[in-house]
């Protein structure tokens, strides 16, 4: 059950970590909602195609400091899928 709790948790965050992005970015950079969206998961995933690009002083900062966060935020819950399939598996 505890890891159950810090799975849902731990999504809980990472739904909150994407909106925050999304929503700055559309704040800073006047982007659409869907391009924000769009842009924050491509950063998160280090994809990074490329095609939007922060052009202020402010979404490029904000881009420096939300990519480290962002990233780690997205391996921690890739660990916890990880770790509750792996414990299921083991049951079984």
């Amino acid at each position: 059950m505890k890891l159950k709790k810090r799975l849902i948790v731990s999504l809980i965050l990472f739904i909150l970590v994407i909106s925050l992005g999304a929503y700055v970015y559309h704040q800073v950079e006047s982007w659409s909602m869907i391009d924000c969206f769009y842009f924050v998961v491509i950063t998160v995933t280090t994809i990074g195609y490329g095609d939007l690009v922060p052009q202020t002083i402010t979404g490029k900062v904000f881009t420096m400091f939300f990519s480290f966060f962002g990233v780690a935020t997205a391996i921690y819950v890739i660990s916890m899928i990880s770790s509750s399939l792996f414990k299921k598996h083991l049951k079984k």
